[in-house]
């Protein structure tokens, strides 16, 4: 009886080969893989510091693929040069994660440090010498001459090719196995995401006539309505003069130093040239016409946005920028809430005019919080304006608000001063929760 049940068992129920089942798993080429560049600006400028690739599905293992990859670049079809690929993971959208997530982007990070990491050159403008007011060492007036060079970023576009080759199977939770790939991928700025900058939106500011303006770029958080956000006002150095309105957010942080920190409203102005037309007096940022103008931008922001914590204005100021930062303390005292003022001049410097500050000039910065950063060695602005300033309303004016920060500098590296020249002091400073959180701690008190 128990082999006829057997039987009829076999014929209702045909044993069927674990062979016949399986599903072989055949490696099968990609489809369009889309390939999006990663940038973030550094203290050596934006610079190419990641790659997105979207795959047709999610991924099945994502949390280290580094040896599945392989990046080369090549500039005007050079020979190609590796790129450093420091992490490589799964996320769910084209953007880094310090946790990688179940998506079908895989993000390649790499090495800021590569010398083939950027993705523009550096167009020098105004290198001829230029005649400046000055005082000699007697105090007579005299006249010198200057170069005032700037720098204008020059896209490389698609004459940069990004090579990403995937060199070995990668498994798709759809069951896919795809085979290894390769891409290559121009660097068009359409394909190029930059940090926070891509977020900037570009405006002009005019005042008594409209070729009597300033071009700006403008940061605005997604608000809450019930939330109010700080607004900071970013001055560029010489370096940065010109019209292209993109230089000053590139060359350094400061546009997006405290976005990195906490999100917030920031305006960031560019001029045109050395020499105001519309001013007689003054260069860069001290004219009285380039103060007003910047007061206009800054008054009309904050009309136009509610959300602005209005006791929670900062100024940021690098060189030119520190100089011209000091002048706006000074003509709207209780207007700031906070300054951080880097390798700038002595107080109410004309040209290069100097002698000018004093305890009239800064007395009423007396409960403004400043913190002024300078280096010894620095020999495009002497260390001697910032301790002018900083002993004045110290010592003077009896400021206790008032910080100052010295550095010394033997080598590239030094006290977080990435770049060769120790008058880049803002490397530090921009790199510092301590400094940054300073500032953002300032409020302005009734």
């Amino acid at each position: 009886m128990l082999r006829q049940i057997l039987i009829l068992a076999c014929v209702s129920f045909p044993f069927v080969s674990m062979a016949t089942t399986q599903i072989p798993d055949v490696a099968k080429p990609p489809q369009a893989i889309q390939a999006t560049l990663l940038a973030d600006v550094t203290e050596k400028g934006a610079k190419i510091t990641g790659i997105a690739l979207e795959y047709e599905a999610n991924i099945l293992a994502g949390t280290d693929l580094r040896q599945l990859y392989q990046i080369q670049t090549a500039l005007e079809q050079t020979t190609s040069e590796p790129r450093t690929l420091l992490k490589a993971y799964v996320n769910n959208q084209p953007s880094r994660t310090h946790r990688p997530q179940a998506g079908k982007f895989v993000i390649l990070e790499l090495d800021e440090r590569d010398k083939n990491a950027d993705f523009y050159a550096l167009k020098v403008e105004n290198n001829q010498a230029m005649k400046f007011k000055a005082k000699d060492k007697t105090g007579q007036m005299i006249e010198v001459e200057k170069v005032q060079a700037n720098r204008v970023p020059e896209f490389y576009g698609d004459k940069l090719i990004y090579s990403i080759k995937q060199t070995g199977l990668l498994k798709l939770t759809n069951g896919t196995t795809l085979m290894p790939s390769e891409i290559k991928q121009p660097a068009v700025q359409e394909k190029i995401n930059i940090a926070y900058i891509d977020h900037f939106s570009a405006h002009r500011v005019w005042h008594t006539q409209q070729d009597n303006q300033l071009l700006y770029r403008f940061y605005k958080p997604a608000v809450d309505s019930g939330k109010k956000y700080p607004l900071t006002l970013f001055l560029h150095g010489s370096g940065q003069v010109g019209n292209d309105n993109l230089a000053h957010l590139l060359s350094s942080k400061g546009a997006i130093a405290t976005l990195l920190y906490e999100d917030g409203f920031v305006v960031v102005p560019q001029y045109d040239a050395v020499f105001d037309a519309f001013n007689k007096t003054g260069i860069h940022w001290q004219t009285d016409n380039r103060h007003q103008l910047l007061f206009k931008l800054l008054d009309d922001v904050i009309a136009s946005h509610p959300n602005i914590d209005t006791q929670r204005i900062y100024v940021i100021g690098l060189s030119r920028g520190a100089e011209g930062g000091l002048y706006l303390l000074q003509k709207r005292p209780h207007f700031f809430a906070g300054a951080l003022l880097m390798s700038g001049r002595e107080a109410n410097t004309l040209e290069w005019i100097e002698g000018n500050a004093s305890v009239q000039h800064l007395s009423a910065l007396k409960n403004t919080p400043i913190w002024f950063f300078h280096s010894i060695e620095d020999k495009v602005s002497p260390v001697a304006g910032s301790r002018i300033n900083y002993a004045i309303l110290k010592d003077e004016v009896k400021s206790d608000k008032v910080k100052y920060t010295e550095f010394t500098m033997q080598q590239a590296g030094d006290n977080g001063i990435v770049n060769n020249n120790p008058h880049n002091t803002w490397d530090a400073v921009f790199n510092s929760p301590e400094a940054i959180m300073w500032l953002l701690n300032q409020r302005l008190t009734k």
